[in-house]
């Protein structure tokens, strides 16, 4: 690089740094400082140079119309900014037809509020109406399954005396077809003590293991005792029944015994514990041959 372009580029470098360059020789410059680093180094140390020469100069105190004048102008600009201070507006009462519109509104919304209570004080009254007619239906839902309850029993009742109804029905069909069958043979039972006024008739077929017998005056046993009949065929006794006597004395007891009835030759009655599992064999208290 020779001497003129070295003062070309330093005479770029000082326009650029006191911000004095024009488009086209500030395009030149962009071009040097994007060779050459030293260009650059260069600039920045003139830009610090040239920020130092306002501190280089002495002091100059200026005028005193000039400072006035600056003063006064500065003033005038802070009044054109500033809004003027406005003094506080009165309070003053709201105009007629607002305080009209006021009590229309008050008065709307008492009448709101009354309506509002009748309602609340409606669904109260229905609400409570409502939980008698629950409560009552509950109380007749509830005595609905209490007699519901007690037509079971009834009916469970009922059915165990059709049971009974129909098997004294059986045993007298039985017993009818016994005693009017030809060829029936019908056998007595007789007491064995003394004052005793009770009898037994036995009917039965030759041949046949079914056999009924009709008791007639026995006297009713308590609860816990029942008579039981035997079938005896002279070395052993087999119970054939127990049964017990309506108020009248009077019963009627269906024999199945293990083998044909007139297989054996005797028959009787004895008084028995109702609980006792294995017949005892007690007191013979009716009797009567095959």
């Amino acid at each position: 690089m020779d001497t003129s372009e070295q003062e070309q580029i330093d005479a770029l470098l000082a326009a650029a740094a006191l911000g004095s360059l024009d488009p086209a020789d500030l395009a030149a410059l962009e071009q040097v400082l994007a060779m050459s680093p030293t260009a650059r180094a260069e600039l920045q140390q003139l830009r610090e140079t040239v920020a130092l020469l306002p501190y280089a100069a002495a002091p100059v105190e200026p005028p005193s119309h000039v400072r006035d004048r600056l003063m006064a102008r500065i003033a005038a600009d802070q009044a054109q900014r500033t809004p003027p201070t406005r003094s506080p507006r009165p309070a003053s009462w709201p105009a007629p037809a607002i305080l009209t519109v006021l009590v229309v509104v008050i008065i709307g919304l008492g009448g709101l509020t009354l309506t509002l209570q009748r309602q609340v004080a409606t669904l109260a009254a229905s609400n409570q109406q409502l939980l008698t007619a629950i409560g009552e239906l509950q109380q007749a839902v509830a005595a609905g399954e209490a007699q519901q309850a007690q037509l079971s029993g009834q009916l469970a009742r009922y059915e165990q005396q059709i049971a009974r109804l129909n098997e004294q029905i059986a045993q007298e069909r039985l017993l009818v077809s016994f005693v009017s069958a030809p060829g029936v043979a019908t056998r007595e039972l007789r007491p064995t003590q003394a004052g005793l006024a009770a009898r037994g008739e036995m009917y039965m077929y030759p041949g046949e293991s079914q056999a009924v017998v009709v008791f007639s005056g026995l006297p009713p046993l308590q609860p816990d005792r029942v008579y039981r009949f035997w079938l005896s065929d002279g070395t052993q006794r087999i119970a054939a029944g127990t049964f017990q006597v309506d108020a009248a004395g009077l019963a009627t007891l269906v024999v199945n015994a293990p083998r044909e009835v007139n297989a054996f030759t005797e028959v009787m009655v004895t008084v028995e514990p109702a609980t006792d599992s294995s017949p005892s064999e007690g007191e013979v208290i009716l009797s009567g041959t095959l």
